[in-house]
């Protein structure tokens, strides 16, 4: 990426103008004054107010949205293990379960590792309250639906990290964003708990010894509809251009929330802060967002946002960019996840970096990552843990506290807060500075590529790929002819090659990158979205199957109709190259 003299110059400013005391103000204060965030609360509401308020003291065109989210409220939890052995346990109940009442019911419990489909292989779970291991691989809320479709009527959550005893809020909606009523009926019914991995790993114990493990658990909890605020700003850039890019950074939390998500905030106000003071020197617009609902609705914030913006953000919104748990103490290492065609940018935005100091990745649809089925390009990053320490604490990529009370200021490391704002800053101002949008599809197709041939290689017998191969073919043919001379387009035709490319990746990614429809969203953590392809995630399943078989029917239909989806997109990507590069070239 080639920066120039006076770009330079004013990215230097801006960095400099960064603060750490005005961050650590803004937690402390979020903080003390707003300890419980939780979407629907009094001291959500006077949180989002705060933040409104804040980015109109720095200049910023803002606004608290309003809006209707299904929600839910934890409320108590009992836990006894009443045979083979008698004792009680410290739980949490999760959100959006169904609730057993003051009595309580008795449960069989039946371990089941990660809570994966695999791991309930020769398990019978019908009516008894499974205990999972919690991780990321499937997320909590994933490894509720494949419970209540395995049979399951409860699941209990064993917490990551060693020692530490604490229990982690959760939730078990597995619906992304606000349900339709199609969706409502694929939410999980459960009872749902969280625990102590101690206790976790003492109950995991009883079960492997042959005899029952029977538990009385009480969890009460509701699910409603509730009145959510998220608060909404913009920062106006010189007018040269009328395209922005996507800033957010989610506001509900558990109490206190420091690193998850008061950190984030702090360093999304901060950018909010220094940004506008320079908004002269911004070619596009800027538009930042505090998303509700993070926790336990889903995503409910960001889906409502695309639901209620999809126009604005079809046609100008350039670039997503989630800001989550920044500062966090003891982390060494800066992980970016990023559509693969801001990989090449975001590599090179942090280009002083040694490889080993750098764990870089494509960024799967999860967390707030709400905008892939739209297909626009989406980066998160932070300083993170090594691989040696996530493993040590199995699993806990947030720290072993992340959404439970100890989640306090000694969680935050101020200079790795100073460090990971920097970084974003540095990013955010090159890229809405860029007079071509920066993506580079080499790598898009070559991970493309890399998944897909290994796939028809296996099953071109069952399935013809034939034709998709030969529109990836010629898509690559015509983006990369394109792209690669970029370089040489004279000023009149930047605009439309911005254009273009925004075309092209929002076709690849929705193909590539989702399962469900644009106009919609895929179950939170769906199993499918771990695969290379998770269009064609079911297609393994015919190795299984019989080929004169119902089931075998049936998926293979799924899969070929799947596969001509891709198809279809590859050939808008065709159609739409063709044209423009009579244009362009």
């Amino acid at each position: 990426m080639h920066v120039k003299g006076g770009d330079m110059e004013n990215l230097k400013k801006i960095l400099e103008e960064i603060s750490l005391d005005q961050m650590m103000d803004r937690i402390h204060y979020m903080t003390e004054n707003f300890p419980y965030r939780l979407s629907g609360s009094e001291t959500e509401e006077k949180a989002a107010r705060y933040v409104t308020n804040v980015m109109e003291s720095y200049g910023m065109e803002a606004e608290m949205l309003e809006f209707d989210a299904y929600n839910s409220t934890p409320m108590e939890s009992k836990v006894e293990i009443i045979s083979p052995e008698k004792f009680q346990i410290d739980s949490l109940p999760c959100g959006h379960i169904r609730s057993t009442g003051k009595d309580g019911r008795d449960f069989e419990i039946v371990y089941v590792a990660d809570g994966s489909i695999s791991a309930y292989e020769e398990k019978d779970v019908r009516g008894k309250m499974v205990l999972v291991e919690v991780s990321y691989a499937p997320p909590v809320p994933e490894k509720a639906y494949i419970a209540a479709q395995m049979g399951a009527a409860g699941i209990m959550c064993m917490n990551w990290g060693n020692d530490e005893e604490v229990i982690c809020h959760r939730a078990l909606k597995s619906v992304w964003g606000n349900p339709t009523p199609q969706s409502l009926k694929e939410m999980p019914d459960l009872i749902g708990v969280g625990i102590t991995r101690h206790a976790g790993l003492r109950i995991k114990k009883l079960c492997q010894g042959g005899e029952k493990v029977i538990a009385k658990v009480t969890a009460i909890a509701d699910r409603r509809w509730s009145k959510v605020r998220q608060p909404y700003g913009i920062i106006r850039g010189n007018g040269e251009s009328d395209e922005f890019m996507l800033v957010a950074s989610h506001l509900d939390a558990w109490q206190p929330g420091v690193t998850c998500n008061a950190t984030g905030n702090a360093t999304t106000l901060e950018l909010c802060r220094v940004l506008t003071r320079h908004r002269e020197q911004l070619k596009r617009d800027i538009h930042v967002v505090f998303w509700n609902g993070h926790e336990i609705a889903e995503a409910a914030g960001s889906t409502w946002f695309l639901d209620h913006y999809w126009d604005l953000l079809n046609k100008k919104c350039i670039a997503y960019m989630h800001i989550d748990s920044t500062g966090v103490a003891l982390t060494k290492k800066l992980e970016i996840k990023s559509s693969d065609e801001l990989y090449s940018f975001a590599r090179n935005n942090v280009k002083q970096m040694k490889e080993g100091e750098l764990r870089i990745m494509t960024l799967k649809k999860i967390g707030d990552q709400s905008f892939m089925g739209i297909g626009i390009p989406s980066l998160c990053q932070r300083i993170s843990f090594t691989e040696e320490d996530m493993e040590k604490a199995h699993g806990a990529t947030l720290g072993w506290w992340n959404h439970t009370k100890e989640d306090g200021i000694d969680k935050c490391d101020p200079q790795i807060l100073y460090q990971d704002t920097l970084i974003h800053a540095e990013f955010i101002y090159n890229f809405v500075n860029s007079d071509l949008l920066p993506y580079d599809f080499r790598r898009k197709f070559d991970q493309i590529e890399k998944n897909l041939y290994p796939l028809a290689e296996v099953y071109q017998e069952k399935v013809d790929f034939t034709d998709v191969l030969a529109n990836l073919k010629e898509a690559k043919e015509l983006v990369l002819g394109i792209q690669n001379n970029s370089a040489s387009l004279a000023p009149s035709k930047r605009s439309d090659y911005n254009e273009f490319v925004k075309i092209v990746s929002h076709s690849l990614t929705n193909i590539f990158q989702t399962y469900g429809s644009k106009f919609d969203q895929d179950r939170y953590g769906h199993t499918n979205l771990t695969e290379p392809i998770p269009l064609l995630a079911e297609i393994k399943q015919l190795d299984k199957l019989e080929p004169s078989s119902l089931e075998y029917g049936l998926i293979e239909t799924l899969v070929v109709r799947n596969k001509n989806r891709i198809t279809d997109g590859l050939k808008t990507v065709i159609d739409f190259g063709k044209v423009y590069k009579k244009v362009l070239l």
